[in-house]
């Protein structure tokens, strides 16, 4: 008989589709079909919601750090110019630097008081480097000091605020806050008393974290080193690389460089334990998920075994006429992965259009508090999307090896003797 393969897929769906058939085996098998469906769709879902959750955190942190941060672990240094060029000099990949300045302070609005990270930026650098000047929901960025002349004692100062910062303290665009230093003149070793400087809010920024919108307050840079007394001094060096994919062998490359006291860090190593924490949530659901197909694999295996009994005439007839044992083999092995190929593809593409749908409609919110982020981003990586159809059809076809392989076995004069 033909060893044609369209023969082979021809008697398969006769096989799978017959009307002579029990239908308790067609009920088993369209079972089948939707466990493998299911689970090809939470896979894809749950997998895809995952890497939106961790895209989303890289680009907030990238766009407020840069793609790594090299910081003073003691206190600031003021030779901000040769340590960009030693920067330049030992990653050649560099796009832009920006300095900054941060400090842990206070800061009281119209209706109440929190603690704070006051970050002094050079605005026009920060935005080659940071995405914080494009953030703005409201206002617009700070300036250097504003008045007659910048050295007055008249002169304000200007800040902006997190967006949930601004919330809290009951502060928007146009306000006077105070900002509270917990040391006097100026002095950042000085802790005997504290210094109150009026501030009015300038913009309100929206990085789109918690962490970022509920503690940071941005001011210029000049204006906070003159508020601190610490001329010509910063804390870090925001970097931006041409390729940010080499960050983490960058941020290496300065540790290992630049020595004590400062550390480098890139974008993964800032949150380390929170996407390190990401990825094993990613293979545990994986693999609980990955159940629900192992499940409907079962259901190939039961399928297959009582279409061997209900078919038992066919195959003997089938047999007779030259049926091959190995292409009786290869019969229910298309079964079995005609099962697992409608599962898989209708799964795909039903997670695939649900991926679509809550990427658009972002209708699921979070509380942002707890997730740092306020909504549930997607992102569809369709080399995933991909290993998941094939995981599924390779236990699709593992669940049929058993049952192929008994009917491979039986001779025709069993078959007939059974009818």
């Amino acid at each position: 008989m033909s060893r044609n393969p369209v023969v082979l897929r021809l008697l398969a769906g006769k096989f799978l589709l017959s009307k002579s058939s029990d239908a308790f085996i067609s009920l088993i098998a369209w079972v089948s079909v939707v466990g493998v469906a299911l689970g090809v769709l939470a896979l894809t879902v749950v997998t895809s919601v995952i890497n939106g959750f961790e895209g989303e955190l890289q680009r907030v942190i990238t766009g407020m750090n840069g793609d790594l941060v090299l910081y003073s672990r003691a206190e600031p240094f003021s030779d901000v110019e040769r340590v960009e060029r030693k920067i330049r000099q030992v990653v050649p990949d560099v796009e832009a630097v920006s300095p900054s300045l941060i400090m842990e302070l206070m800061v009281a609005g119209p209706e109440s008081v929190a603690g704070a990270v006051v970050e002094g930026l050079d605005w026009q650098r920060a935005g080659q480097v940071t995405e914080i000047p494009r953030r703005f929901i409201a206002g617009k960025p700070p300036v250097e000091k504003t008045g007659e002349k910048a050295g007055e004692e008249t002169a304000e100062v200007q800040v902006a605020l997190g967006d949930s910062l601004a919330g809290r303290i009951g502060a928007k665009v146009g306000d006077l806050i105070r900002i509270v230093i917990p040391f006097s003149d100026g002095d950042l070793d000085s802790t005997s008393s504290s210094k109150v400087v009026p501030a009015r809010v300038s913009g309100i920024v929206k990085m789109g974290m918690f962490e970022y919108d509920s503690k940071f307050v941005f001011a210029p840079l000049g204006a906070l080193r003159d508020i601190l007394g610490a001329p010509q001094q910063a804390t870090s060096m925001k970097v931006r690389l041409k390729d940010g994919s080499r960050s983490r062998w960058a941020s290496d490359r300065l540790a290992e460089s630049f020595g004590y006291p400062f550390r480098a860090k890139d974008w993964g190593q800032l949150n380390r334990n929170l996407f390190y924490a990401i990825q094993l949530e990613k293979v545990v659901i994986s693999i609980i998920l990955t159940a629900i197909i192992l499940v409907a694999a079962f259901n190939v295996v039961s399928t297959l075994m009582m279409m061997m009994h209900d078919k038992t005439r066919e195959i003997a007839i089938l047999k007779a006429m030259g049926f091959s044992s190995g292409q009786a083999f290869e019969l229910f092995v298309w079964i079995g992965g005609g099962i697992g190929i409608v599962g898989a593809a209708v799964g795909s593409a039903l997670g695939l259009l649900a991926n679509q749908g809550l990427a658009r409609s972002r209708l699921i919110e979070l509380p942002a508090d707890i997730y740092y982020i306020g909504f549930l981003p997607v992102l569809t990586r369709w080399s995933e999307v991909l290993w998941i159809v094939i995981g599924a059809l390779a236990i699709c076809l593992l669940a049929t090896l058993y049952p192929a392989f008994r009917v491979a076995r039986r001779s025709p004069l069993e078959g007939i003797i059974d009818v």
